[in-house]
């Protein structure tokens, strides 16, 4: 911590960034004030350098011995409850293929991840049984696309559409729990597994009423109740089929229970939730945030963030929460955004480091009208004025999917 000073960018803690007065990942020191805080509150803080930098702070650094590497567990979800004590050691994984060179390929893998949802749920609301066999290959599909580029399935998820919530939202949630999966460093059969039980949360709701899931009120009461139901319908389902995993069945069973005991059906609390229950719950609500429902508009990513922060400690682990807002960024690529300036962008591309300055492709001008060219800033490159007079940029806020009508697909895909 003595090698820390200011002009450093700190991209990691030692600690979750909710117990810090820091409110989003990454940011460069500026002032003896930030400085001081880190080393009061830190033993330890992951800085992003420069090749020289790093050289000069590994020169300075004291010899410690090397530490023993760890001996490897057999189960990739035994790492991963391990590192929920140590993510601030997480270094986000590289992306071997461009987000624009993947999109063409991760557009047909989702189209056909889109129909095989709607092909298991309408076999269920007819009275068919589960054929969890159709998501075999269409899984292996989306897991080897977010190993390719972890952002391009993500942006198809935030293209909201206004037909079937239920299956949109099951879609997006799978895609939510690779984007996690991903950035945790699990394996591909790891990943696919906590894909398809994303992907099945809600196959309970198909066995609920057309009017109560597509009604134009906020659900009554009563209403509520017969909607919580979806949970023990979705468990009868999968519990006696040997195709499904019990991991699966586990998903499916616990991802409305809440770590105060607040949730349902069993008012779980604490580490009685099982750890993949927990990440669904994650996964389900912030898909929910940011979805039009019949009776109320989606929040924008950065408010969906926002209240996930809030809900960190009570509803959720607060340490899986961070990582979460880590893997999907706060800002996520697709959302539509507006600068300081009042011009409307959309995220096309993430910094694995800073955040809060991704690529925008510029759409609308600061009078809200169409730009005659759509030009892409990237605000890391914009965080002061220029010496040719460019103003300085950054992100004011987040807007809701379809802000202004724009379709991000129009002019990316």
């Amino acid at each position: 911590m003595e090698q820390l000073r200011i002009g450093l960018y700190v991209s990691r803690l030692d600690r979750p960034w909710s117990e810090s007065p820091f409110l989003f990942q990454g940011f460069e020191i500026e002032t003896e004030e930030e400085l001081a805080q880190l080393r009061s509150i830190c033993r330890v803080v992951h800085v992003d350098v420069t090749v020289v930098e790093a050289e000069e702070l590994k020169r300075r650094a004291p010899k410690s011995a090397p530490e023993r590497a760890p001996p490897s567990a057999p189960d990739p979800l035994a790492d991963l409850s391990a590192l929920l004590d140590n993510h601030a050691t997480l270094i986000p994984p590289d992306d071997p293929v461009p987000l624009q060179a993947e999109l063409a390929r991760a557009k047909k893998t989702f189209g056909r991840a889109k129909q095989a949802v709607n092909q298991i749920f309408s076999r269920l609301h007819h009275g068919g049984g589960l054929d969890a066999s159709l998501l075999d290959s269409v899984m292996d599909s989306m897991v080897d696309s977010v190993f390719r580029n972890r952002d391009a399935l993500s942006w198809l998820a935030h293209m909201k559409r206004k037909d079937d919530y239920l299956y949109n939202h099951s879609l997006s949630s799978s895609i939510w729990a690779l984007a996690f999966g991903r950035y945790l460093g699990l394996d591909k059969d790891t990943l696919k597994l906590i894909g398809i039980g994303a992907m099945l949360l809600d196959i309970g709701k198909t066995k609920l009423p057309d009017d109560l899931l597509k009604g134009s009120a906020k659900p009554s009461e009563r209403e509520w109740q017969e909607l919580r139901a979806h949970v023990e319908h979705g468990l009868a389902l999968v519990q006696n089929d040997p195709t499904v995993d019990e991991r699966i069945k586990q998903m499916i069973g616990t991802h409305h229970e809440r770590m105060d005991g607040s949730g349902y059906p069993q008012q779980l609390k604490g580490d009685s939730i099982p750890l993949l229950g927990r990440i669904a719950g994650i996964v389900d609500c912030y898909d929910a945030m940011t979805s039009d429902r019949h009776y109320a508009r989606g929040k924008s990513t950065y408010d969906a963030v926002l209240e996930l922060k809030k809900l960190g400690g009570t509803w959720f682990q607060s340490e899986l929460v961070e990582i979460f807002i880590q893997a999907v960024g706060v800002f996520p690529t697709g959302t539509l955004v507006e600068l300081n300036s009042g011009e409307i962008g959309v995220v096309v591309a993430q910094s694995r480091f800073r955040r809060l300055r991704p690529e925008v492709m510029m759409i609308l001008d600061a009078n809200k009208k169409v730009r005659k060219e759509f030009t892409v800033i990237d605000l890391q490159m914009r965080e002061q004025a220029s010496a040719t007079g460019d103003p300085a940029l950054w992100i004011s806020r987040g807007l809701e999917p379809g802000a202004y009508g724009i379709d991000p697909t129009e002019y990316f895909l």
